[in-house]
């Protein structure tokens, strides 16, 4: 073979195999898909002195017992094995579990132990001892974890408390809070001052790490049980590093994250600093939030018409459903 041909395809060859190598360090560079889903009540079937939870035991309203606690945690690990992306990092808030016995079964007695997800939970105040967590996969490494309770003049409030964890990611730093503020069962305007006061305390956490570094990494989420329209949204937002993903959402067919009667309502949201919106450290968010709403989470609505989530429980007529609310997440893309 001619000496300069061969030395021709030698270079070839070496940029070929160049080229393969820097795709292969590329691709070991990851995205992240951050998620929040209200799990509806996920009791496990044991009484709790120490908790309002009869409810949801074998002689409770809701007669919950083994069958039912095993095909509700089904029910959740098929949301969340679909939610998933591939070779994506995984960042999923959770509320309405009891404690961390039913979170260890959720990761660990189902096919999603193949996943290595691990898990950060506290025991919170409420009275029926529901509580959030972050379900988080092995590379994100959290390295401080802390639980913010309410209170009213010095007494705790018996409610629930705002997750916080602060992890790293290819060395980059994230703050991630997960929320579950106070329902509308009382009322709108009864319940109000409270979803204040989660608005006020979670506005302080981050203003601090704002007036620490402007260009935080903030990752907020949660059950807000207000829309962002709302008063203890819109006070949150008067942090002007703070871009609420879910003003614009995608959906295949339905209008919100969760349905009352013939009105659908987004109050599950995520919110993220500045930095992950306009990309000012290498991560950058995608335009839009996306409501998990395929086909057969869902249930037509006899009564109001269209559909509605499939949800586990209607009254305490058992249901076998997944959650009275959809599950929400966002992309943030690594552009380094």
């Amino acid at each position: 073979m001619n000496y300069s041909l061969m030395r021709i395809l030698i270079i070839i060859a070496i940029n070929i195999l160049a080229l393969s190598v820097f795709g292969q360090i590329n691709n070991t560079h990851q995205n992240i898909r951050v998620g929040f889903y209200n799990l509806e009540n996920y009791f496990d079937y044991s009484p709790d002195k120490l908790k309002n939870d009869t409810q949801f035991t074998p002689y409770g309203d809701y007669h919950w017992n083994h069958k039912k606690y095993d095909q509700k945690t089904k029910n959740i690990y098929k949301v969340i094995q679909n939610m998933k992306c591939r070779n994506c990092i995984i960042l999923l808030g959770v509320c309405e579990i009891e404690n961390e016995k039913v979170i260890k079964h959720l990761l660990y007695s189902t096919p999603l132990n193949k996943s290595k997800l691990n898990y950060v939970h506290y025991e919170s105040n409420d009275s029926r001892g529901i509580d959030v967590a972050l379900i988080y996969s092995n590379e994100f490494q959290p390295i401080k974890t802390s639980s913010f309770e309410l209170f009213d003049n010095g007494v705790k409030i018996e409610t629930r408390n705002i997750l916080y964890v602060k992890g790293i990611v290819e060395l980059d730093t994230f703050h991630v809070f997960i929320n579950h503020w106070t329902s509308r069962y009382r009322g709108v305007l009864e319940s109000e001052y409270l979803r204040m006061e989660f608005s006020n305390l979670l506005k302080s956490k981050v203003d601090s790490l704002i007036n620490v570094n402007k260009n935080a990494s903030i990752i907020i989420m949660g059950d807000f049980n207000d829309e962002p329209h709302d008063i203890s949204l819109q006070n949150l937002m008067k942090v002007n590093a703070l871009f609420n993903m879910s003003n614009n959402f995608n959906s295949s067919f339905v209008k919100g994250s969760v349905k009352y009667r013939e009105d659908w309502y987004i109050f599950d949201q995520i919110i993220v600093s500045e930095s992950l919106y306009l990309n000012l450290n290498g991560w950058e968010v995608t335009s839009r939030m996306s409501i998990f709403d395929p086909i057969w989470i869902l249930e037509d609505d006899m009564k109001y018409l269209g559909k509605k989530p499939f949800r586990t429980n209607i009254g305490y007529k058992y249901n076998a459903g997944y959650s009275d609310h959809l599950p929400v997440y966002i992309d943030i893309i690594n552009t380094k």
